[in-house]
């Protein structure tokens, strides 16, 4: 079945601060000058080494075969920026300069010396890719994100704690030393990316080993939230009511008191507790993946010590850990290697200490509480519609296994007039298709084929057994389902 992604139908204003769009552009535009200069190669119109180098903003100065073993050539030229230049780093140009000149040297190992910015760049490739980048004998991420981080160093985000009076529920929840277990949030309506949903009251509660990480009040709560503060005022009020001690990204500002982190978007107020942690264990491992340089190691030691991620992805192309109460993030990919993140929320002894260590990159300018808020929200953007059929009152989310089996299967309200619901994680469907705005069909090989209803939130088995129930249609329309070359009418 064919997919494609559709944008959510109600209103997502994303407004970004003017700063950080302009830094963005500007990096791009360098990037994408770089390379349509670099793409000309392929017409045919480059035809000498130096005519490359100079395609990519560079001085051309000369080249002589390599001094330094398993390298073809040595290429002396300036390069039009530093490494870190303009208050951010050139990693994009610098990376479409290497991947311009890798190509015309067709994927020849090769080496790039700006003797005027004291720059040894040494390319190794493999087939027709460029496999390690290393500058100045430091791999290409971490001598980047190093420079990005020592400049970060002097400039750490420090929010006023203001001083606001809780409401009924947060008052509880603080008393209770931000325990859930025992608490009474009201009637639980579905679930939805680990958020329990309390539809009718009027929030979204997630909690970690019976810990809050996030409450967030939605405008069917009525009441004040912190001082007189409700749902859907305004972000202008509210910053002349709390002061200018905040942060703000996308359309979210976010305020620290001494209990608790608070952002406030258009919609919703999303509540984070402030906990003290005790960061001993993660320093101490800190040191011994600076010695030893073991990363799965760190990571099985990390999730042994600090059970309580938020978010975790562990695969064959990328690993992602964040733990946004602790102001740390782990993140590194087969493209990029972010390393291990340290935000303003840190207060181990590295947020004074700031030791240099291998992968450690230090962002106290920046909130990882309100990054992981925005992105709560964003992932409700990344939806597909069907080709046949599609409801107009849900949209729905999945992902897809390697044998194209979809699962994590969940619904967000377009308009918000029902509670965002999912089906249960353990299913994996081979087929799925909307029978209306309100029923969703999806099949199991060799067990059966269901439907989930999104308003009662409940499953019915249209058909089960043992056969492979291989579903090749079905009729938006006429309602008729084929599988195993019978079609049957869906009645329900």
């Amino acid at each position: 079945m064919k997919k494609k992604r559709k944008k959510l139908s109600k209103k997502r204003k994303i407004i970004l601060i003017t700063s950080i769009a302009l830094i963005l552009l500007i990096i791009l535009c360098i990037a994408l000058s770089v390379k349509r200069s670099v793409d000309e190669k392929n017409d045919g119109k480059i035809t000498s080494l130096q005519e490359m180098v100079e395609r990519c903003d560079c001085r051309f100065i000369s080249s002589r075969e390599s001094s330094e073993a398993g390298y073809a050539i040595d290429i002396y030229l300036e390069f039009k920026y530093s490494p870190y230049q303009d208050e951010r780093s050139q990693k994009p140009y610098y990376d479409v300069v290497i991947t311009g000149i890798a190509n015309y040297l067709k994927y020849q190992n090769f080496r790039l010396i700006d003797e005027s910015k004291e720059l040894t760049i040494a390319v190794n490739c493999y087939g027709e890719t460029v496999n390690k980048v290393t500058i100045n004998g430091t791999e290409s991420s971490e001598y980047f994100n190093k420079l990005v981080s020592d400049r970060n160093k002097e400039n750490n985000l420090e929010l006023p704690e203001i001083d606001v009076k809780l409401n009924q529920v947060l008052s509880l929840l603080l008393q209770n030393n931000w325990n859930t277990k025992n608490i009474s949030f009201g009637t639980k309506t579905s679930t939805f990316e680990n958020y329990d949903i309390y539809f009718d009251n009027g929030y979204r509660v997630r909690s970690i080993y019976n810990t809050l990480f996030n409450i967030v009040f939605t405008d069917k709560y009525q009441n004040p939230v912190i001082d007189d503060i409700k749902v859907g005022d305004s972000l202008d009020e509210i910053k002349e009511k709390l002061g200018d001690g905040y942060v703000e990204q996308e359309s979210t500002i976010e305020y620290m008191t001494k209990d608790i982190y608070i952002c406030f978007s258009e919609t919703e107020i999303s509540v984070y507790p402030k906990i003290e942690y005790d960061y001993t264990s993660f320093e101490e491992l800190l040191e011994n993946y600076n010695e030893k340089k073991d990363f799965i190691n760190f990571v099985n030691t990390l999730t042994d010590i600090w059970p309580d991620y938020s978010y975790y992805n562990y695969d064959e192309s990328r690993c992602e850990i964040w733990y946004p109460l602790k102001g740390v993030k782990i993140c590194n990919t087969n493209d990029s290697l972010d390393g291990i993140q340290i935000y303003s929320e840190y207060k181990g002894n590295l947020a004074q200490d700031k030791e240099d260590y291998y992968q450690l990159y230090y962002k106290q300018n920046e909130s990882l509480i309100i990054e992981q808020d925005i992105k709560r929200n964003m992932s409700k953007n990344s939806g597909y519609s069907m080709d046949e059929g599609q409801s107009i009152e849900f949209l729905v989310l999945g992902d897809f296994n390697n044998e194209g089996k979809e699962h994590n299967i969940r619904f967000v309200s377009l308009n918000e007039n029902y509670p965002d619901c999912e089906i249960s994680k353990d299913i994996f469907a081979d087929k799925t298709y909307w029978y209306d705005d309100y029923n969703f069909i999806y099949s199991i090989r060799n067990q059966g084929i269901y439907i989930y209803n999104l308003q009662t939130r409940t499953t019915k088995a249209l058909v089960e057994g043992k056969d492979n129930f291989d579903v090749t249609n079905f009729d938006y329309n006429t309602k008729v389902i084929t599988y195993d070359g019978k079609d049957v009418k869906i009645e329900l």
